[in-house]
C-alpha cells in the first residue's frame, strides 16, 4: 500500500524506476509537491534529472501542475510548489501567471520556481511586480533576484528612470539598495531631486546605506528639501557621517520648522561623539527656542535610547 511505498522511499537512495513506483502508490493519499520533493531526495543524485523528466509525464503530477489555472488558490499554490521542484522552459507561461497571482502565498511559491528555471522574461515579471507585492513577498523576491545580480542589474537600471510611475520607482529604488548594484545606485542618487517627494524620501533612505562623498553631498542637499519628510530622512541618513560640514548642517536643522526634522537632526548629532555632543550643548544657548528645546530633549536621553531611536 501507500504506507509501505513511503517506508521504502525513506530507507535510502533508489533508482528512478523504484522511486516512481513508490510515488505512484502514494499519490492518492499525499500532496504532489511533498511526494515530488521526497522522490528527488531519495533518488540517486546523478539520476535526479532523469526523475524530473519522468515525473513530468506522470498523470498525478500533470494534474497538480494544471491547477495553475484553477479558480481555487490552494490548487494554484500546489501547482507553484510542485513547479518549484521540477520547472523548466516549458513552464514559462504557467510561472508567469502564478507570479502575477492575487494571493501572496502563490506569488511566493511561484518565485521559488526561479531557483529551478529563470529566463529574462520571468525575472522582468518579478521586477515589475515588486511595487504591487506584499512586504513579505517583496522581501523574498528581492532575495531571489539578488542571486541573479549580473542579469537583473541591467534590467533594473533600465527602469530607474525619472519618468517611471512613482509607486514603481519607489520599489525599484529599494531593489537597487538590496542588490547593491553600483550603476543602479548612481542612478538612484540622481533621483534626489525627483518631483515626487515620496521618491526623494526613498532615495534618502537608501543613501543612508552608502558611504562616500557623493552620497554625503546628496544628503546634505536633501537636508534643505522643501518637503519635511525628505529633510527628516536625510537627517537620519547622515547619522553615520562624522565631519564638521555635517555637524554644521545638522545644527542648522535643529531650527527647522518641523519637529521630526529637528528630532532626527538632534539624534544624528547625539551619536557623533564629542563633536556632535558639543554642537548640542552649544544649541542650548541658541536664540531659536525650537533648537534649544530639541537640544535639551536629546541631551536628556540615555545612550541606549539614542542608539535605539537612531536605528528606528
Amino acid at each position: 500500500g501507500a504506507g509501505a511505498g513511503q517506508r521504502r522511499l525513506l530507507s535510502g537512495a533508489h533508482s528512478v524506476p523504484e522511486v516512481l513506483n513508490a510515488l505512484r502508490r502514494a499519490s492518492n493519499s499525499d500532496t504532489a509537491q511533498a511526494l515530488v520533493w521526497l522522490g528527488l531526495e531519495r533518488v540517486q543524485p546523478l539520476e535526479r534529472g532523469a526523475l524530473i523528466q519522468a515525473l513530468r509525464r506522470e498523470p498525478w503530477v500533470r494534474q497538480t501542475i494544471d491547477g495553475a489555472r484553477s479558480f481555487l488558490w490552494w490548487k494554484r499554490l500546489a501547482a507553484a510548489r510542485t513547479l518549484s521542484l521540477i520547472a523548466g522552459p516549458e513552464d514559462r507561461t504557467a510561472i508567469l501567471q502564478l507570479l502575477s497571482d492575487a494571493h501572496p502565498a502563490v506569488q511566493s511559491a511561484a518565485t521559488a520556481c526561479l531557483s529551478r528555471y529563470a529566463d529574462d522574461e520571468l525575472l522582468i515579471r518579478v521586477i515589475d511586480g515588486l511595487s504591487g507585492a506584499s512586504s513579505a513577498v517583496r522581501t523574498y523576491q528581492l532575495g531571489v533576484l539578488r542571486g541573479y545580480g549580473s542579469r537583473v542589474g541591467p534590467m533594473l537600471l533600465d527602469r530607474l528612470r525619472a519618468d517611471a510611475p512613482p509607486h514603481k520607482l519607489y520599489a525599484y529604488i529599494h531593489a537597487a539598495a538590496v542588490l547593491e548594484d553600483p550603476e543602479c545606485m548612481v542612478r538612484v542618487a540622481s533621483l534626489s531631486t525627483h518631483e515626487h517627494p515620496e521618491v526623494r524620501v526613498a532615495v534618502a533612505r537608501v543613501l543612508r546605506l552608502r558611504s562616500g562623498d557623493a552620497s554625503q553631498v546628496k544628503l546634505l542637499s536633501m537636508l534643505r528639501d522643501a518637503d519635511w519628510r525628505v529633510r527628516a530622512q536625510a537627517a537620519r541618513a547622515l547619522t553615520g557621517i562624522h565631519d564638521e560640514r555635517t555637524v554644521r548642517e545638522l545644527s542648522r536643522a535643529l531650527m527647522d520648522t518641523n519637529w521630526w526634522v529637528r528630532f532626527r537632526a538632534g539624534l544624528a548629532l547625539a551619536v557623533m561623539g564629542p563633536m556632535g555632543r558639543d554642537a548640542l550643548t552649544e544649541a542650548l544657548s541658541n536664540s531659536d527656542r525650537y533648537a534649544r528645546d530639541m537640544a535639551m530633549l536629546v541631551i536628556g536621553l540615555s545612550e541606549a535610547s539614542v542608539a535605539e531611536l537612531s536605528a528606528g
